[in-house]
């Protein structure tokens, strides 16, 4: 069972790449929220995968899972939509 719960949760990580390019065009046009939006949404994926048990090293879509962390995370903090 912890196999399957493992797999879907990789399943569901699928298309980080989709998000974090649709940030970054958003971002391009300008659209400040919507990349907020997206880019947070991808961190939180992130996270509650790694709390559920996939682990850092883990490649989804070309990348570890720490890789696209600090990716969603950089362009937060290099557009300031950091909320506080």
């Amino acid at each position: 069972m912890v196999i399957f719960t493992y797999n879907l949760k990789l399943i569901n990580m699928k298309n980080l790449r989709e998000k974090y390019e649709n940030a970054r065009a958003f971002l391009k046009a300008g659209k400040r929220e919507e990349a907020s939006a997206l880019l947070n949404f991808g961190i939180y994926q992130l996270a509650s995968a790694t709390l559920e048990g996939v682990p850092q090293d883990q490649v989804v879509e070309g990348a570890t899972v720490d890789r696209w962390k600090e990716r969603f995370w950089f362009e937060l903090e290099a557009n300031d939509l950091l909320e506080g």
